[in-house]
């Protein structure tokens, strides 16, 4: 059944957002900016599509649930949001990358100050 004006039985909270006309909540758009931030970092891959898209699925769960008051329903997927996104590749933190570079800097140093054999 793909008619939304069918009766399609769904679990609570994961109602589909584009067929009950709904716009995109600010969780939804935090979750898009941080699938962009990853993706313009080149941390997202194919194979990360899915996991991916069911953070944007969760949003909206989260949002509605949220919004009709089911606030276990909106707990439940808050958490298995949370999961999603921490299954993401996350970029280095500014000082571990910063630490990093300096120790690439000084192996390359240390390479380039030996005497050819």
């Amino acid at each position: 059944m793909t008619d939304p004006n069918e009766s399609q039985p769904t679990l609570p909270g994961l109602e589909d957002a584009v067929v009950l006309g709904q716009h995109n909540g600010a969780l939804r758009n935090a979750v898009v900016v941080t699938l962009e931030e990853l993706k313009a970092a080149g941390l997202l891959e194919r194979r990360h599509a899915a996991l991916a898209q069911l953070a944007l699925e969760l949003a909206d769960a989260v949002s509605r649930g949220v919004s009709s008051g089911r606030a276990s329903a909106a707990a439940m997927a808050a958490a298995n949001l949370r999961e999603t996104l921490l299954a993401l590749p996350a970029p280095m933190e500014a000082g571990v990358a910063e630490k990093f570079e300096r120790l690439v800097a000084s192996l390359e140093a240390d390479v380039n100050s030996r005497p050819a054999t």
